[in-house]
């Protein structure tokens, strides 16, 4: 059967292009021989598109080592994506504080810092922040090695324009043209993202084998969101809305929300739900440690209670397995309405994982559906807290490795588009 003519030749060199750097990436440190095997590519093209990209620098060459070693002789040469030859900016602004990182070409981080804030602040003062923070970090590398800087908001936002639409916990945070002020001020391409979107997004960047599953990334911070990636594909929802579960309804006789309804998930889960928990429990002489640590200047915050807790504190690990408890529920909705294969849960909860992880999955053996129940694992992210922050990052090095958005069926997958792709000249129009 004929081939159809579904590109040109500029756009298959492209293509064939980053399909290479993504190869190496994924699989380093690889042969070209693994390259033109994963691909499908001819082993002379490979070896073409590589010896270009060795010349550009972003890839480089490394002697192999253990078992991929001659055993006589000089050893063989392997790939690798040369990491530092670019850098990228990531922030992340989330109602509490802000998170600033360098990261390298893969989005590994080279440098941190962050800063509390007030979520009441206005966007002028918190933005000069940014703008500090993120200029400190800019000094760091020449700028002509900067690729740009990635943004993670904690709303609603219009992705093309760059604007913070709204965000219920940052309630000043109204049309505010975050990309447009940052790349006046820094001088460098701004792109911006929901930080459950770019929380996904890391997800299906670090872990590839989400390529072939339905993986839905759970983010637990000051509010809770959700991202469906099913089969690599993340799922945004009209306008780039979808994943509000923190504003699912638990209790129609609930506590009220600040999105003006009732018995949110939000109100039993959220940061200040957790915080103002602890408080009543303090208030009632059942939280003796935590009302000792408030005595010592710590602030009654999340990360002190689950540490509290992951030390043993019954009254500090009652409110986790509560807070484990409600997730549990909504989680359970989830998996009996989207049936994914993996639930990862990303947020500030490291030191309190196990704890948390066996109340959500207790609950969910309890409400999920068993058939579907039995088949979903459900896991903590790799980075925890900062996987909004470096989904970032990947939000602008992505453009480097990821095919290109195109409308023909047969680039949907990396294995679709290499048996097509070639770079054959007759399949060129």
């Amino acid at each position: 059967m004929p081939q159809s003519k579904i590109g040109n030749t500029d756009l298959i060199s492209s293509v064939n292009r980053r399909l290479v750097l993504n190869a190496v990436r994924l699989m380093q440190p690889t042969f070209r021989a693994e390259v033109s095997r994963k691909t499908s590519l001819k082993p002379a093209t490979v070896t073409s598109i590589v010896s270009s990209l060795i010349e550009e620098e972003l890839l480089h060459e490394v002697p192999a080592v253990g078992d991929q070693a001659a055993r006589f002789g000089r050893p063989p040469l392997m790939l690798e994506i040369n990491a530092r030859v670019f850098r990228v900016l990531a922030i992340d602004l989330e109602p509490d504080k802000i998170r600033v990182a360098l990261t390298d070409m893969l989005a590994r981080p080279l440098a941190f810092e962050q800063e509390a804030i007030d979520r009441f602040d206005t966007p002028e003062n918190i933005l000069r922040r940014i703008v500090a923070m993120s200029r400190s970090m800019l000094h760091q590398v020449p700028k002509k090695l900067v690729l740009g800087a990635g943004m993670s908001l904690p709303g609603l936002i219009d992705r093309e324009a760059r604007v913070m639409l709204s965000s219920t916990n940052m309630p000043k945070w109204t049309n505010v043209p975050v990309g447009a002020i940052l790349e006046h001020e820094l001088g460098i391409p701004i792109s911006v993202g929901r930080s459950l979107h770019l929380a996904a997004m890391h997800e299906k960047w670090q872990e590839p084998n989400v390529q072939d599953k339905n993986v839905l990334v759970i983010s637990l911070r000051t509010g809770v969101g959700a991202c469906l990636i099913e089969r690599g594909q993340l799922y945004t929802g009209s306008g780039g809305m979808a994943g509000e579960i923190g504003h699912m309804m638990i209790d129609m006789k609930g506590r009220p929300c600040e999105c003006g309804s009732r018995g949110c998930l939000e109100t039993f889960v959220s940061a200040m739900a957790i915080e103002a928990r602890g408080r009543e429990m303090m208030a009632s002489g059942q939280a003796p440690a935590l009302a000792q640590a408030q005595a010592e200047g710590r602030p009654i915050k999340p990360e002190l209670i689950y540490e509290l807790a992951s030390k043993g504190d019954e009254p500090c690990g009652a409110i986790v397995r509560e807070v484990g408890t409600y997730l549990g529920i909504a989680i359970s909705n989830l998996i009996n309405m989207l049936a994914p294969d993996e639930i990862v849960i990303c947020g500030s909860i490291d030191v309190a994982e196990s704890l948390l992880l066996d109340a959500i999955r207790a609950q969910v053996k309890v409400s999920a559906l068993p058939r579907l129940m039995a088949a979903v694992v459900i896991r903590t992210a790799r980075e925890r807290e900062r996987l909004p922050l470096l989904g970032a990052a990947v939000l602008i090095v992505q453009d480097i490795f990821e095919l290109p958005q195109l409308k023909h069926s047969a680039f949907r997958s990396l294995d679709g588009l290499s048996h097509h792709v070639q770079s054959d000249s007759h399949r060129t129009s």
